[in-house]
């Protein structure tokens, strides 16, 4: 297998609601791969779109933004992780031989996709609806009840991830939540679902990002970005228990990972994770073993996983301030975090950057986690 490189990253910035289609604003962030990876459209072998909710056809119609070149172009969904999943079957081709250079798109909105779905009228029940587990929220309360008991956590302690979060989010002009709050008015808001407040949950919107991957070794800021780990998994469970995910996978793959990229987790420098919810960001600090169990929340008030702290997490206002459009969500972790190992995050730059760690999940049990390294 080839070594991959990510030569180029460009997005949309995240907003509630868009008249711009889908497939346009997959171009436009495509351009943007493109310019900064200093590449012709030419050179792209195969393009990969990552579609949440848009639709028959949306890889040709990205592809019919750019020249007409006659590449091969396909379509991947996989939830949360869409467009992490389409990453990966990019990187997979690149590194096989299949292709030099791959473009992967993210695009379409999570609200589309569930308005489509709540229209569909009545449908046979089954036990993730008649338990209530079919509303997101349900199983992250859990999870934060639960760790109230286990670790004796505060019911204010995800509030930590939400108030940095937001701060981060607030000086990225991507983001679509653009406000920082104070941790009296994150305590201020109503509940969603108890004990989550209904701010410890992100933001569902539109927007499109693009990474371009070859298998030259490419500077852009006089750093490469070279994939040193990319790891896929899915939970170990059975439908009849479909509403007890395995809580394992996330630890499973993160340990895969360092193996793969020879790191230890006290090498990482910048992390985006999918904390949909507050209480996951606490939970995967520890899974990617960045703090011991239960710990997670202690070191968020201490500063360790703010921009310039041990280590920076969700520097770009993860899910929660950036905001989680579906088909963009996986890839716009990829934009940060090359951004971040190059230096070029302005005022959300985490000095000293040089390896991030991406990781995602998606609804049904999917788990990606994928380490990137800046290479002189």
């Amino acid at each position: 297998m080839r070594e991959v490189y990510i030569s180029g990253v460009g997005m949309t910035p995240f907003v509630s609601k868009t008249t711009t289609p889908p497939h346009v604003q997959g171009g436009q962030a495509l351009n943007a791969a493109l310019g900064d990876s200093g590449l012709d459209w030419a050179e792209v072998g195969l393009l990969v779109v990552g579609a949440v909710g848009t639709g028959m056809s949306t890889a040709p119609l990205v592809l019919h933004e750019m020249a007409w070149t006659g590449i091969p172009a396909v379509a991947v969904e996989n939830a949360s992780a869409t467009g992490t999943a389409a990453f990966e079957q990019a990187r997979a081709a690149v590194a096989s031989g299949q292709v030099e250079t791959a473009a992967v798109v993210g695009v379409g909105s999570l609200g589309a996709l569930l308005m489509s779905r709540a229209a569909e009228g009545e449908r046979e029940p089954d036990m993730i609806s008649v338990s209530g587990m079919a509303v997101p929220a349900v199983p992250f309360a859990l999870m934060k009840q639960a760790r109230m008991h286990r670790h004796g956590e505060s019911a204010d302690a995800s509030l930590l991830v939400v108030e940095k979060n937001l701060f981060n989010a607030s000086r990225n002009p991507m983001a679509q939540r653009n406000k920082a709050l104070t941790m009296d008015e994150l305590k201020a808001a109503p509940m969603l679902v108890d004990p989550l407040r209904r701010v410890e949950s992100c933001p569902i919107g539109d927007g499109a990002a693009a990474v371009v991957i070859t298998s030259r070794k490419l500077a852009n800021a006089s750093r490469a970005v070279r994939v040193a780990a990319a790891v896929a998994e899915t939970d170990k469970w059975h439908g009849a228990a479909a509403f007890m995910p395995d809580l394992g996978v996330t630890k499973r793959v993160s340990a895969r990972a360092y193996e793969q990229a020879d790191i230890r987790p006290d090498n990482v420098d910048v992390v985006e994770v999918h904390e949909a919810f507050s209480v996951e960001e606490l939970q995967y600090i520890e899974d990617l073993g960045l703090a011991a169990e239960g710990k997670a929340s202690f070191a968020m008030a201490d500063g360790d996983f703010h921009i310039g702290g041990r280590v920076a997490v969700s520097p770009s206002g993860g899910l929660i301030g950036r905001g989680h459009p579906g088909g963009a969500t996986g890839l716009s972790q990829f934009v940060e975090i090359t951004q971040q190992i190059r230096g070029q995050s302005g005022v959300r730059q985490h000095d000293g950057a040089r390896i991030g760690f991406a990781q995602m999940i998606g609804a049904g049990g999917v788990s990606y986690a994928h380490i990137l390294v800046g290479e002189d």
